[in-house]
């Protein structure tokens, strides 16, 4: 499973299932880039894994064209190169014998100048609190999802839960208002929807579940 996630607002953008990392790669790019603004150019962060830097390039590239030098022998082939545009970096763990991270290292892979912020915690945090809320997600149990199906509507429901419904404490906004008397309201809670400007109030559960959603076909 792949998740694409705004690191500023906490914002779960994409869900994807697929057996392994390198076939959702493709995928979940796509769907992130759906929630984007049009001519949005975000910077890309991941794990080392290979298949997230070909899946970028297939998406956005340029055709660097050579010239004829006038010399003997089959002239260079045009080839694809990242799009000018493009911010791309990598996470790198390193592991010793027994799967424990000795090291972590970050690399630029496409963009300049080179990437210095690169970083993955936010997204780990989510993934772990997934795990975590999900049964459905739980390794070596009876509570695994058995068809793609249920899997698929429990994480939608997770994904608008969590970015609707559930004020992210790194969200709170400082506020320093008077409730009554000597009791001060310090801080206001924030969903990644307010954060992103998507809801202008943190919604309940009962809201969530009775929204009537029309679609014209």
């Amino acid at each position: 499973m792949g998740v694409g996630f705004a690191r500023e607002t906490r914002l779960i953008l994409a869900l994807v299932i697929a057996a392994t990392e390198p076939a959702l790669a493709a995928p979940l790019i796509a769907a992130t880039e759906a929630c984007l603004a049009a001519d949005s150019w975000p910077t890309w962060s991941s794990d080392g894994l290979e298949a997230y830097r070909a899946a970028l390039l297939a998406r956005h590239h340029v055709v660097q064209t050579f010239p004829r030098t006038g010399k003997r022998g089959r002239p260079r082939r045009p080839r694809l190169v990242a799009h000018p545009r493009l911010r791309y970096g990598q996470v790198v763990k390193q592991r010793d014998a027994r799967h424990h991270i000795v090291a972590v290292r970050t690399r630029g892979v496409f963009g300049a100048p080179p990437l210095t912020d690169i970083r993955t915690v936010y997204l780990e945090r989510q993934n772990g609190t997934l795990r975590h809320d999900n049964r459905r997600l739980t390794r070596k149990t009876l509570a695994f999802s058995k068809a793609l199906t249920g899997l698929r509507g429990q994480l939608t429901t997770y994904q608008a839960y969590a970015n609707l419904c559930r004020p992210h404490r790194g969200l709170a906004q400082r506020v320093d208002q008077r409730v009554r008397g000597r009791t001060w309201r310090r801080w206001a809670p924030r969903t990644p929807a307010m954060a992103a400007g998507i809801a202008d109030h943190v919604w309940s559960l009962r809201e969530l579940m009775t929204l009537r959603i029309y679609i014209n076909y």
